[in-house]
């Protein structure tokens, strides 16, 4: 695989306004917002011929900006079961559970 000096322009970019004290305080409060993006993005395999997508946060950590991208291929599936589904079913959001259950399967036929 080459390496590029070129940066990948993100599919999806967020960002977070306010100054957090740090990465849990920024995470904790915004992790909705953050998985109904990656939901958003898997949702985007089922048209693209991409292979991957990315997920650029940026935020105020500690009165420094920072920014990071995340990439998602599609084989990534895992994330949607053992990460976004365990929280929706946590805050009691059924119908985007149902949304991330049909999701996985569509992606893993």
């Amino acid at each position: 695989m080459e390496k590029s000096n070129r940066k990948k322009t993100p599919f999806k970019s967020i960002k977070i306004k306010g100054d957090y004290l740090g990465w849990k305080d920024f995470y904790e409060p915004n992790k909705e917002i953050i998985y109904k993006s990656i939901i958003e993005i898997f949702e985007e395999f089922k048209t693209t011929r991409k292979k991957s997508l990315t997920l650029n946060l940026s935020a105020k950590l500690k009165n420094e900006f920072w920014d990071t991208d995340i990439e998602f291929k599609k084989d990534d599936t895992l994330v949607l079961k053992r990460d976004i589904l365990p929280f929706f079913e946590e805050i009691e959001d059924y119908e985007i559970c149902s949304k991330v259950i049909n999701l996985h399967k569509e992606l893993t036929l």
